[in-house]
């Protein structure tokens, strides 16, 4: 391998990201203080958002206790966000079918093809919908704060007046409907959310699925909010409507914007005139059907796949540890949720065991709030049925050791300083608010709490000293090694079972052609066959489209960039970014001389580099140094144009990697050793 290696070093390019200080200007508005009303809207709290360098100012609507949060910083990619706390009840998938149907037209937009072509015509970065199991979310984001005023009142009228409410088509057109080309044709099922959940059904989602079926039975947890395709055709319009009148109302809602506004008050003033026609409404949720646990349990289920389909390591197994009462003490929770964060890390031990025991299996840790009860889960794919004994006793182990010895300080320290370097790059994502937004309205819907997720970030700055203190030992003492409240689920492949279950659907469809009158089949056959009728949306777009191609706003960032040849021939570029006391950086060393017939060592190279002992150090230690090092570190080909030959490129081993700029040389040290010390 140093042989190889070597042949590598004919040339190195090299690529440093340097840090600068970060410059998030506060939002042009002045922020209300609480007991402010602003537009119908009660400031109820206010709070610091470092993670954003930004507030967090959160309101409720006095008149309908719509709730609303503004995450005021100075990102000019702002977003605006309604949610409402849907539950399904059932699998036919109701709340996915409202994800679908709120912005296929309304009373004030009512066009169907309205929002693809608003998606194409007009300034936004984001336009999309989201269903989970207990929201559906429907954030949209612009550059431009005029433009996505309008979007608002495009998305809030959609979710409270959806044309599909009176317009059976468009029922027919998102859920499910029948299809008959003509008389002599088989029967089929089509429907565009029926469509996607049948493409969209796999091992893992289905094992997901049996999870909560196992750990929490009768829980609406079990059912299936974007639809069970076997399911969905039992869906009626009537139960659709009565879903909308369930859960669409602003006392049901969460709005957020994110970002630097000028004029956030606009927003308020929006929403408080649609909200007016609205009396306030308590909404409270019981699952009744949910039976708790009272000891371990066990359960195996198959999915069906195609004859001749793999079965070797084809696995998925799920373990849960439900911690009931657990969800009524924050600070517990926050623990638990930041210990998940340490189980998951390559350097735990764990993790660790897992590998040994298991080494094709592809291993997780989190904790679920949407249940009833919380519940610690552990995920493995990718392994035997046979093996789950074995993961399960593997985890359970590596828990009775936490809860005796806690984590070792070391440890705790590179977990740390990983989480936290992710959390410096949140900024840097391009769907920053959009996602911000989900998982802060998420972890509102599973708690209660609106400051929630902000709760989990301030809590992973905890970990060392909460681990220095016993806090993660004494917790999974408490709830985790020896409990009795356990779920073990399998979800194994089915070879055949596809087929089977594709006859047994074709023999009930032909049964239900044969039970059709003549008049009945051919009022089908015309409506499958029927041109769908043209619909003119422009007005309407021209209504909504706040900026035009001539009036873009202008927005480039600039960085300072150096780039010098030394010496020694080595290229190094540097450039400032808004990062503070952090650095990317990316090695690139030439390949050129590496012989076609010799591709194939450099493959396997690059894919044993880390995962192997070095000269100084073993597998695991490699694992602990990486996490506290080498975050998003990367070791692969990468082919590169030559400037001197325009239509030619060249082959270079890249190395990557981000660090805060105090560990860079020690970071160096790290790769170095891998690159040239790898056993």
């Amino acid at each position: 391998m140093k042989k190889f290696s070597a042949l590598l070093l004919a040339l190195i390019l090299a690529l440093a990201a340097c840090s600068a200080t970060a410059e998030n200007p506060s939002a042009v508005s002045a922020l209300p203080a609480v007991g402010d009303v602003v537009e119908g809207f009660r400031v109820l709290e206010v709070r610091d958002f470092p993670m954003i360098g930004g507030t967090a100012v959160w309101f409720e609507h006095e008149r309908t206790g719509a709730k609303l949060m503004y995450l005021a910083n100075g990102d000019t990619n702002r977003v605006f966000d309604l949610t409402f706390l849907t539950r399904p009840i059932d699998d036919t998938g109701l709340p996915h079918v409202f994800e679908h149907a709120t912005l296929g037209g309304s009373e004030k937009y009512p066009a169907s093809n309205l929002f693809f072509n608003l998606s194409n015509q007009t300034y936004n970065t984001y336009m999309n919908a989201q269903t989970f199991s207990i929201m559906t979310t429907f954030p949209v984001a612009s550059l431009s704060e005029a433009q996505l005023l309008k979007y608002a009142d495009y998305y809030t009228d959609s979710c409270l007046h959806p044309i599909i409410l009176t317009d059976e088509s468009s029922f027919l057109e998102e859920a499910w409907r029948y299809r008959l080309a003509d008389a002599d044709s088989d029967l089929t099922l089509e429907g565009t959310v029926y469509s996607e959940m049948q493409g969209a059904a796999s091992l893992e989602s289905a094992a997901y699925r049996n999870n909560f079926r196992t750990a929490f039975p009768g829980s609406v947890v079990g059912l299936n909010e974007g639809g069970d395709p076997d399911a969905i055709p039992d869906m009626t319009w009537d139960a659709l409507r009565d879903f909308h009148s369930l859960y669409y109302h602003p006392s049901n809602s969460i709005a957020y914007l994110y970002g630097r506004f000028e004029d956030y008050t606009a927003f308020l003033a929006l929403l408080n005139d649609a909200y007016a026609p609205y009396e306030k409404q308590e909404f409270t949720f019981v699952d009744s059907g949910y039976t708790p646990l009272t000891g371990p349990v066990t359960a195996a289920y198959t999915f069906p796949v195609e004859a001749g389909s793999p079965t070797e390591n084809a696995s998925t197994v799920y373990y849960s540890i439900v911690c009931p009462g657990l969800c009524e003490d924050a600070e517990e929770e926050l623990v638990l949720n930041t210990l998940t964060d340490l189980l998951i890390a390559e350097s735990s031990p764990m993790n660790q065991a897992l590998k040994k025991a298991l080494p094709t299996c592809d291993f997780a840790a989190y904790i679920d709030t949407t249940a009833p009860d919380d519940a610690i889960v552990f995920f493995g794919r990718n392994i035997n049925a046979e093996d789950a004994e074995t993961f399960r006793k593997t985890v359970d182990e590596a828990l009775a050791e936490i809860a005796e010895n806690g984590f070792d300080a070391v440890m705790a320290d590179s977990v740390m300083a990983s989480v936290r370097l992710k959390q410096m790059l949140t900024m840097e994502n391009s769907d920053v608010g959009v996602d911000l937004i989900r998982n802060v309205a998420y972890a509102y819907a599973t708690s209660g709490r609106p400051f929630s997720h902000m709760d989990y970030v301030d809590a992973l700055a905890e970990m060392d000293e909460w681990n220095s203190q016993g806090r993660y030992r004494q917790a999974a003492a408490k709830w985790l090694a020896g409990s009795e409240l356990t779920a073990l689920s399998v979800t194994s492949p089915a070879p055949g079972e596809k087929e089977e279950k594709d006859a047994a659907l074709a023999a009930r469809l032909a049964e239900v052609k044969a039970g059709m009158t003549a008049e009945e089949l051919q009022a089908l056959i015309d409506l499958t066959n029927a041109e769908k009728p043209e619909e003119d949306s422009s007005a309407l777009v021209a209504q909504l489209q706040a900026v035009t191609v001539d009036s873009l706003p202008e927005e480039v960032r600039t960085y300072p960039v150096t780039d010098s040849l030394g010496d020694d021939g080595i290229r190094r570029i540097s450039a400032e970014a808004d990062i503070a006391d952090a650095g990317q950086v990316a090695l690139f060393l030439d390949a050129r001389a590496l012989p076609q017939d010799e591709i194939h060592y450099f493959a396997l190279f690059n894919s044993l580099v880390g995962r192997m002992d070095t000269d100084a150090h073993t597998r695991d230690e490699l694992d602990l140094l990486t996490d506290r090092y080498l975050y998003k570190k990367e070791f692969r080909l990468s082919l590169l144009e030559n400037e001197d030959e325009p239509d030619g490129y060249h082959p270079y081993l890249r190395m990557g990697w981000i660090c805060m700029k105090d560990d860079l040389a020690d970071a160096y040290d790290l790769m170095y050793e891998l690159l040239h010390g790898t056993q």
